[in-house]
């Protein structure tokens, strides 16, 4: 009996070796070790990098990628928000160029935030007359609007939106990692077009086999991990949305209130607020922070494992109502480490909800620091509780669990697809 063949058109999908959206790659390997067939459609430029898997004028190229088959669609590399957007026009047109030079598909599943992978999957599908699925990761354009500081108002996010929905009509099911993901769309009052029956919750969650192979494989020797300070470690992009300067003054804080020399605020990641950061913390004389600039991935689940205390920092936004699907969050709980966090878990808490970690008020330095010193005088017991806690709830969101639940999903599309 033929196996059903399953299409994942993902543009930032690089697999593990090179790019961090994982999650597309995870389901693929799952999908073929469980009785489908399954081909990843990515983008030839590799986000944040100066990778391009194809440099001459060929359409696309095939390759088997950490043991997953890989298309990687011609796209133009870029270092801008707009040549980014020509990469996704490139995309969307080499894409629709050349999907006839492979197996045809039993289902196809497009994941966002690039609206023309969606538009391309769509388009495909119906060609085949086949079940597509929209995954979304990122509430965009919502996103947008509250971390860029646009305006809903502006004709360019109208337009969106208008997009967002067709598509959320069109799409045969909708898979979120927001919890809450149909209140939004309740409150943009879509949901007598886009019925709660197409809606399905999915989080990122985290691979624990890799996480745990990576742990014992790949160290890194650096003294800032071994002594006897209480560290308190941030992972990821240091840039706006991720307001790291309240992480710095909770910092400064503890500094002058005598735990200069005993807690030890350890920065891992990138982006275009680090240099601003850390020439403040040396121009006001932070001395508890440190930058480490970024690492590859693989040295994350090591260095968690050196931490006490796991940062979890965002400007407030709207999306934050809706639930949490932070990659970072599952990392740092399957570290077993408790987690602080700035965001309002409002209906959808996981910190709070499986006693992983303390939730304090966003953009408070002082409540940072009152939630640093909670954690850092602790007695070992208490925190052994909140550690196991953290452990227990990653097994929780570990990704054989995540895609079992895609694959009965897809199997399910399917069978009423025939």
């Amino acid at each position: 009996m033929k196996k059903p063949m399953v299409w994942i058109i993902s543009y930032f999908a690089g697999g593990p070796s090179y790019c961090p959206r994982i999650p597309d790659y995870s389901l693929a390997k799952y999908l073929r070790e469980h009785g489908c067939d399954a081909l990843v459609f990515a983008g030839s430029a590799l986000h944040n990098t100066d990778i391009n898997f194809i440099t001459d004028g060929s359409t696309y190229k095939e390759q088997m990628v950490d043991g997953v088959p890989f298309v990687y669609i011609r796209t133009r590399s870029y270092s801008s928000r707009k040549g980014e957007s020509l990469s996704f026009v490139d995309f969307y047109l080499n894409m629709l160029k050349c999907y006839r030079h492979f197996e045809r598909p039993d289902l196809i599943m497009a994941a966002m935030p690039q609206p023309l992978s969606c538009l391309a999957g769509y388009k495909i599908a119906k060609k085949y007359n086949i079940p597509y699925i929209t995954s979304i990761v990122d509430l965009w354009p919502l996103s947008i609007v509250e971390y860029a500081d646009f305006s809903d108002n502006n004709p360019a996010i109208k337009a969106m939106y208008a997009y967002e929905k067709w598509l959320y009509k069109k799409s045969d099911e909708l898979v979120f990692t927001w919890e809450g993901a149909y209140d939004y769309i309740i409150d943009k009052g879509w949901d007598k077009q886009v019925p709660r029956s197409k809606f399905h919750y999915i989080n990122i969650g985290v691979d624990l086999k890799e996480f745990y192979h990576n742990l014992e494989t790949y160290k890194i020797d650096d003294p800032d991990l071994t002594d006897d300070k209480f560290r308190v470690m941030y992972c990821g992009s240091v840039r706006t949305a991720n307001d790291i300067g309240t992480v710095v003054s909770c910092a400064d804080s503890l500094n002058k209130d005598g735990f200069k020399d005993k807690i030890r605020f350890i920065i891992y990641g990138d982006g275009p607020d680090r240099e601003v950061l850390a020439k403040r913390c040396a121009d006001e004389g932070i001395t508890n922070v440190v930058f480490k600039g970024s690492i590859d991935k693989k040295y994350i689940p090591y260095v968690l494992s050196r931490s006490d205390l796991n940062v979890l920092n965002l400007k407030p936004a709207k999306t934050q109502k809706y639930g949490n699907s932070s990659n970072k969050l599952f990392e740092y709980l399957a570290a077993g480490n408790p987690v602080i966090a700035n965001i309002d878990e409002g209906k959808y808490p996981i910190i709070t909800k499986y006693g992983c970690g303390k939730v304090v008020k966003a953009g408070s330095s002082e409540e940072y620091a009152k939630g640093v010193e909670f954690f850092a005088t602790m007695d070992s017991e208490e925190m052994s509780r909140y550690k196991n806690n953290a452990l227990q709830t990653a097994r929780l969101f570990d990704t054989d669990e995540i895609n079992r639940k895609w694959q009965e999903i897809i199997m399910n599309c399917i069978e009423r697809g025939k």
